[in-house]
C-alpha cells in the first residue's frame, strides 16, 4: 500500500523510539483499527497504513533506508511482498480476541494478496556485492556483471525429460504431488497431507531423465546481466533486478538478484550522506586579506570567496555542489574546511615584513619579556 504520510507520524512515535516501544505503539493502534473490532468505513485503510508503517520501521535495514530517503527509497527498492515478508504480525497480537492465529493471518491475505507468504515455486534470491568509485556513484553508470545462477535447462526446456520424451502424471497422486495419509488411534482418525513418495512431490514421473540436468530441469550457468547504477547510491544501497535470481525447478519462477553497493575511499572527498567534505590549504595572506580560490567538485571546479579574517578550520558551504539524492530528489552541499597554511621556513625579507606587521599589531617579539 502506498502512502505519503510519514511512517513515524502514522504510529505516533519519534525517530528515536526503540523496538519495544515501536511494537507497543503498533499493537495499540492495530487493536483499535482492526476491521474485526472497528466497523467504521476507514478502519480497513487505517489498519493497512499502520501495518505498512510498522513493517518498514521494525526492520533495521528498511528503517535506515526510510530515514535517509523517505518513501522514495522504500518504493524504489521494495515491493509489497518485500515489505511484509519478515514481519511477524501474529506474534504481536497473539491471544487477543482470536487474533494472532489463522484469523489474523487471513486478513492480511485478503488485504495484500497473501503477500506475507512466499510462493514455494519461486526460486531463491541472490546477492551480488559491487565496489564503486565516488565518481561512479555520483554520475550513475551502466555496466555488465557476470554471475553464476541456476536457470532452466536449455536442453529439456525445464521438463527434466530427455529430448523427444515427456513426463507423465504420477498415478499414485494423480499429478498433484501430494497424497492424504490416514492414521487411526483408537476411536480417532487423523488425516494428514504429505509429499507423494513415488514422484517425490513433483506430480510427474520421468521415464527417461535428461542427460544434461539429470531430470532436475535446471542447470548452473554463468550469465552476463546489464546493470544500471542510479546516481546517488551509497554504502549498502540495494538495487533489485527482478527475475535475475536462482530458479529451483524447471517449472518455477526465478527469484530476484539484489546488488549491494560498497563505496571506495576517495583521495579528495569524504562523503556524508548527500554532502561532500573537502579540505584545502589557504595561504596566510589570503586568510587575512580575503580572496577567491578554486575548489574541485565532482563536476568541475567552483569558485569560493574567502572573506578577510578567515580563521583556521572554518567551514564554508557550497550549496548544491554535493551528492545527488537517490531517485533524483535534490542535491546535497559541498562543505569546504579551511586549513590556514603557516610557512615552516621564511627568508630574511619575509621575516622583516612579519616583524613589522607584528609591531603594527602591538606584538613586537623583540620587546617581550619572558620569565
Amino acid at each position: 500500500m502506498s502512502t505519503t504520510n510519514d511512517y513515524y507520524d502514522i504510529l505516533g512515535i519519534s525517530k528515536t523510539t526503540n523496538e519495544k516501544d515501536l511494537k507497543k505503539a503498533y499493537r495499540k493502534l492495530a487493536l483499535k483499527y482492526h476491521p474485526d473490532r472497528n466497523k467504521s468505513k476507514d478502519a480497513e485503510d487505517k489498519f493497512k497504513e499502520i501495518s505498512t508503517a510498522y513493517a518498514v520501521l521494525s526492520n533495521p535495514e528498511k528503517r535506515k533506508i526510510y530515514d535517509q530517503y523517505g518513501h522514495a527509497g522504500i518504493d524504489g527498492q521494495f515491493n509489497q511482498e518485500d515489505i511484509f515478508r519478515s514481519t511477524d504480525f501474529a506474534d504481536i497480537l497473539r491471544g487477543v480476541g482470536g487474533m494472532g492465529s489463522g484469523g489474523f493471518g487471513s486478513i492480511f491475505d485478503s488485504f495484500f494478496g497473501s503477500s506475507t507468504s512466499r510462493d514455494p515455486s519461486r526460486g531463491q534470491d541472490l546477492r551480488y556485492d559491487i565496489e564503486l568509485t565516488l565518481e561512479q556513484a555520483f554520475k550513475g553508470e551502466k555496466m555488465n556483471i557476470t554471475i553464476p545462477r541456476h536457470v532452466k535447462c536449455q536442453y529439456c526446456i525445464g521438463s527434466g525429460a530427455e529430448k523427444g520424451t515427456s513426463p507423465i502424471n504420477c498415478s499414485d497422486c494423480g499429478g498433484r504431488g501430494q497424497v492424504q495419509v490416514t492414521r487411526s488411534a483408537g476411536f480417532a482418525r487423523f488425516v494428514s497431507v504429505q509429499n507423494c513418495s513415488t514422484c517425490q512431490g513433483r506430480g510427474q514421473i520421468i521415464k527417461k531423465p535428461c542427460k544434461k540436468c539429470n531430470s532436475l530441469g535446471i542447470m548452473e550457468k554463468k550469465q552476463t546481466i546489464e546493470l544500471n547504477i542510479p546516481s546517488g547510491v551509497d554504502e549498502g544501497s540495494r538495487i533489485r533486478l527482478r527475475g535475475s535470481g536462482d530458479i529451483t525447478s524447471g517449472t518455477g519462477q526465478p527469484g530476484d538478484l539484489f546488488v549491494v553497493t560498497h563505496m571506495k575511499s576517495h583521495d579528495s572527498f569524504v562523503r556524508d550522506n548527500e554532502n561532500l567534505i573537502y579540505e584545502t590549504d589557504v595561504d596566510y595572506p589570503i586568510a587575512v586579506l580575503g580572496g577567491d580560490i578554486l575548489v574541485p567538485t565532482l563536476n568541475k571546479n567552483a569558485k569560493l570567496k574567502i572573506p578577510s579574517g578567515t580563521q583556521n578550520n572554518t567551514i564554508f558551504k557550497l550549496k548544491g555542489k554535493g551528492f545527488p539524492r537517490i531517485n533524483g530528489f535534490g542535491t546535497g552541499d559541498l562543505l569546504v574546511r579551511i586549513n590556514v597554511k603557516i610557512p615552516k621556513k621564511i627568508n630574511s625579507k619575509e621575516r622583516k615584513l612579519i616583524e613589522e606587521l607584528s609591531s603594527e599589531f602591538g606584538s613586537d617579539i623583540s620587546k617581550r619579556k619572558f620569565f
